[in-house]
């Protein structure tokens, strides 16, 4: 069962692509173990903006009209809020060890400035982007998932999604600072993001592994089709 979440099909074929080029590049020298660290950081406003536009596509198929105009920027603006804290919250631990990679935490443009010259990044930014562009087409907008969620439903999709990323992250950039294994700490990001991804797209396209996480948390109280379909909607 479990299995079967791992083996390559057109489905994961992005999370295949990300896995193998970000190792490859780690190993021929190309990018630094910093740069996928703060390459997933980047990711999650990439995230963030694509959700922004699914929530307009959304909107012009579950009747929300001109009420978008009012969701769109709030969720920028709270989504926004909720990044810079965790990006303050970052800086401030990388001020403390004193590595002299960022100015004053609360000091966002630059330090994200300082970001997008990491060695590598030229080639991870565009790959985040890359990917997140082929979900859209291939896993949103082809399936017709605009006609499955509401504006308010995909509004807070990305939430405890990204919070599991950013956890994931803050715990490979402590092995980074206290140890001098950076390389074996971004492998294991890598690694740790794959499965992730694995998991999420299984949970859209197969059928049998999504049916398995039901019956795991089906508890009397909310009815499986309602599991399924926020499960679906995590997943996005």
């Amino acid at each position: 069962m479990l299995q079967s979440v791992f083996i390559p099909n057109k489905n994961n074929s992005y999370a295949w692509m990300n896995l193998i080029v970000l190792i490859v590049l780690l190993f021929l020298g190309k990018i630094e173990p910093y740069a996928v660290l703060f390459g997933y950081f980047l990711e999650t406003i990439i995230i963030g903006l694509f959700n922004a536009i699914k929530m307009y596509v959304a909107s012009r198929h579950d009747g929300s009209g001109k009420s978008v105009m009012f969701f769109i920027p709030f969720f920028l603006f709270h989504y926004g809020a909720f990044v810079a804290i965790q990006s303050i919250f970052v800086f401030v631990i990388f001020g403390i060890g004193d590595y002299g990679f960022f100015k004053e935490p609360f000091y966002l443009i630059e330090n994200y400035k300082t970001i997008l010259h990491f060695k590598g990044m030229e080639y991870i930014l565009p790959l985040m982007v890359g990917t997140q562009l082929m979900k859209f087409i291939f896993d949103f907008i082809l399936p017709q998932k605009q006609l499955q969620f509401t504006v308010q439903e995909i509004m807070y999709k990305p939430y405890a999604r990204i919070f599991i990323q950013q956890f994931t992250v803050i715990l490979a950039m402590f092995f980074m600072m206290f140890t001098s294994v950076t390389y074996i700490a971004a492998l294991l990001l890598i690694f740790f993001r794959a499965i992730v991804d694995f998991s999420l797209v299984s949970i859209k396209d197969n059928a049998q592994f999504l049916n398995y996480l039901v019956d795991k948390l089906y508890d009397g109280k909310t009815s499986k089709e309602e599991l399924k379909k926020q499960l679906l909607l995590f997943s996005e």
